[in-house]
């Protein structure tokens, strides 16, 4: 949907209920502003494509700790939010549906979904991405 309308809120939402039920959440920010987890965070971690960057994009030198962060919620169901932020491309280079394919394609190199044995996976996707990442029908 359209910037604005609240994708990130339910999402943020969503991620603490399922929590608050005993699941492993990872919520997985995918637009350039870095603004999907900034409700389950008290900072804003280093984006995956900064990440990325700072590694001349070799995926071996990067760390899960360096991309995922786990929010400070404590839950008595013992569920945990882990949060990451896929970032974007530097401005006027690059696009953002890539920049959100680099990232997954990061979380299933370190193999975070396993590592984490995270119970549900959400992607907080932006809705105007029109340069052949994805886009709105």
């Amino acid at each position: 949907g359209k910037g604005g309308i609240g994708k990130s809120t339910i999402a943020s939402h969503f991620s603490y209920s399922a929590a608050e039920q005993g699941l492993m959440v990872l919520q997985v920010g995918c637009s350039p502003k870095n603004d999907s987890t900034n409700q389950l965070l008290t900072d804003f971690p280093p984006t995956i494509l900064d990440v990325l960057r700072s590694k001349e994009y070799d995926y071996d030198e990067v760390e899960m700790d360096e991309i995922i962060t786990e929010s400070p919620m404590k839950f008595e169901s013992g569920g945990k939010i882990y949060c990451a932020e896929s970032g974007g491309p530097e401005p006027g280079i690059g696009c953002g549906g890539k920049g959100v394919v680099e990232a997954i394609e990061t979380l299933s190199h370190l193999q975070v979904f396993d590592e984490l044995k995270v119970d549900v996976v959400i992607y907080d996707i932006l809705g105007d991405v029109v340069c052949g990442g994805f886009a709105m029908p």
